[in-house]
This record gives C-alpha cells, sequence and structure tokens, in this order.
C-alpha cells in the first residue's frame, strides 16, 4: 500500500514537472514572437544586403537598405514604427525592442515611431 503511494506521489511530481518544462518552452516562444521584424514594402527597385529586393521581405536587425532613383522602400517594424528610404538612399538600420538606429549614407529617410520608441539617424558626409 505505501509502495502504490510512493509510486502515484513520484508520477504525479513527474507530471507536474513535464507540465512545467511544457510551459515554460511557450513563453519563450511567445517571448521570441514579441520582437521586432522588419517588413518591406518596395515601390521601384530596391536591395537589402546587395541583393535585390521586393515587398515582403523580411528586413533583419543591421541590413544595409539601398533603393534606386525614382525608388523607395519602407520598413515597417509593427509597434517601433517605421523607416521610409526615399530615392537613391542608402542606410544601414538596426532595431531592438526599444530603438530604431540608422546610419545614413546617401539620400535621405522618413522615420515614425511608436510610444516610447527612441529613433537615431545618423549621417555619413
Amino acid at each position: 500500500m505505501v509502495t502504490k503511494i510512493w509510486i502515484v506521489r513520484n508520477l504525479a511530481l513527474a507530471l507536474t514537472l513535464v507540465c512545467l518544462a511544457g510551459s515554460s518552452q511557450v513563453l519563450s516562444a511567445a517571448a521570441q514572437a514579441e520582437d521586432p521584424i522588419g517588413m518591406l514594402t518596395v515601390t521601384g527597385m530596391a536591395k537589402v544586403n546587395g541583393q535585390p529586393a521586393a515587398t515582403g521581405d523580411i528586413v533583419a536587425s543591421g541590413s544595409t537598405v539601398e533603393t534606386a532613383k525614382g525608388s523607395s522602400a519602407v520598413v515597417s517594424l509593427g509597434k517601433l514604427g517605421r523607416v521610409e528610404a526615399l530615392p537613391e538612399t542608402r542606410m544601414k538600420l538596426r532595431y531592438d525592442t526599444t530603438s530604431i538606429s540608422i546610419l545614413l549614407t546617401a539620400g535621405s529617410v522618413r522615420v515614425s515611431t511608436g510610444e516610447g520608441v527612441s529613433a537615431t539617424v545618423i549621417t555619413e558626409r
């Protein structure tokens, strides 16, 4: 009788630990889902990291975005805001959960931020 109770208790403890481990993985995945993702919208011709880009492409933090003459590209960052690269622009875009940083080497950009988000544009001339 004592052995059966001991087995049931150990089984209950093991099941509890398995459930806790599973829920921590779900919470970890949910936290990763909140990380900002840059979604690109292109009008005309643009490149990301030197490769031709199209609407719907993902722009990771640290990427270089270039637009051709008469073209533009918008990187939508969800709650962070958005960055628009105007014609003949070359920029390196970095972002995290609270800030947007742009190194502008040519052209011009238009930046809109969400509440509590800081934006920095550094020009290289």
